[in-house]
């Protein structure tokens, strides 16, 4: 299903996909916004803005003509851990996308103008996000998860630090990070993989060596962290998170799949108890995050705030039901039914298959199989789910965020509802 190829100290994957037209294609970097400098926040994501400005081959308006021209789809993303450019294209143009991806990665020209215009356009993303509550709340519930930290911060940065950020840094940051040994080529498509990696062995130099990048390791989350943003909204934006396991833990199908029964879907408890039975909410969700050292389990969801206590009621009593009481099987099987079908559309796609494998083998080194995953999911009974659940949800270890025109002793009620 996969093929893993060194080309120097760069890493191909290569994943046959055939009897479709089209194919997908993905240069991931090994870097993201945890390895900034704390006055350069927002340089990792300023950087991947900056590389569709156009390369030393490649204009920005080549760049788009080029793929999206002939019937393509060109994007990019900066997280913590990883920065990646990505296109899902006709599969007669696999070679020309991936110069394109490869010279915007190795050879990006970083334009003085173009860094001036390109920073105003990130100063109005911030302003964007920082008026949509939902993303505030978000923010800065992982502030609170992670204070002091990287993990902590905005990936996008401030409007302080993006405008501090000169042609140079971007530069100098690009140089370090940006190096064959930090690439994992991902192809997913009908389309010879010599020809892909004779394209490849063309573009890098082959000497280069990867440089061991220090990366702090949080330290645990104490007592109940609880921050409210006055907001004149007509809803409140709750958060709650726990801290939970990195992504090499051997408890991560566990994890989803606890997602899976509290909040991924309109089946599961969460919504099942705040939407459908008591109309508190439009929606409601639960995401697990997991890093290198690090992970949290977040909830979150809108709603009145004069409901505000009887949700976190609600909540609170399904977070200990799902601790103390035996989950049904017929539950747990239609959890794992749904985990594996979510699973299995994405790779029979072949940009869920592209993303997967590269981000599936920066994370752990290999690519965990399909029938590796099933037989992960088919060893998880109610007793493991139960477990973790208890060594998860530990009350007095725990962050809200709450965003919204909050009453002025809403941390005092929050508070009550999790005494010490």
């Amino acid at each position: 299903m996969y093929k893993i190829i060194n080309i120097g100290p760069l890493k191909l994957i290569h994943s046959p996909f055939f009897n479709f037209e089209t194919a997908s294609l993905g240069v991931f970097l090994k870097t993201g916004a945890r390895f900034e400098k704390k006055q350069e926040k927002g340089i990792a994501h300023f950087l991947e803005h900056m590389l569709f400005k156009g390369s030393h081959r490649y204009s920005y308006k080549k760049i788009k003509r080029e793929i999206e021209g002939r019937g393509g789809i060109l994007n990019g993303f900066t997280s913590q851990e990883v920065t990646a450019y990505y296109a899902h294209f006709l599969k007669k143009n696999s070679l020309v996308t991936l110069d394109i991806l490869l010279d915007m990665v190795l050879n990006p020209i970083l334009s003085p103008q173009e860094v001036k215009k390109e920073r105003g356009v990130i100063l109005e993303e911030i302003k964007m996000y920082d008026d949509l509550p939902s993303s505030c709340a978000k923010t800065i519930l992982d502030s609170l998860l992670w204070e002091g930290h990287p993990l902590g911060q905005d990936i996008i940065g401030t409007q302080k630090s993006v405008q501090s950020i000169t042609r140079k840094d971007l530069k100098n940051f690009k140089n370090k990070f940006y190096t064959p040994a930090n690439i994992v080529v991902s192809f997913c498509g009908d389309f010879p993989l010599k020809k892909i990696k004779n394209f490849i062995e063309n573009r890098i130099s082959k000497k280069e060596k990867r440089k061991s990048i220090y990366q702090k390791k949080p330290t645990k989350l104490k007592g109940i962290k609880i921050k409210i943003e006055k907001k004149d909204t007509q809803q409140l934006q709750l958060c709650l998170g726990f801290r939970s396991i990195p992504y090499q833990s051997d408890k991560k199908i566990v994890q989803n799949l606890l997602h899976v029964l509290l909040g991924a879907n309109m089946s599961s408890r969460l919504f099942e108890s705040l939407r459908e039975k008591k109309s508190l909410c439009y929606d409601i969700s639960t995401e697990p995050k997991t890093f290198k050292d690090s992970g949290a389990f977040v909830i979150k969801l809108g709603l009145n705030k004069e409901n505000l206590g009887i949700a976190l009621a609600v909540i609170k009593k399904e977070l200990i039901k799902i601790k103390s009481r035996p989950i049904g099987k017929t539950e747990l099987t239609r959890a794992k039914d749904y985990f594996l079908g979510q699973f299995s559309m994405s790779l029979e796609q072949a940009q869920g298959r592209m993303f997967y494998s590269a981000q599936n083998y920066i994370k752990t080194t290999k690519i965990e199989s399909l029938d590796e995953i099933i037989e992960q999911v088919r060893n998880v009974d109610c007793r493991k789910i139960n477990d973790f659940a208890k060594e998860l949800f530990d009350f007095q270890n725990l962050a809200v965020s709450v965003v919204g025109n909050a009453e002025q002793d809403l941390a005092k009620k929050i508070k009550a509802q999790f005494p010490a």
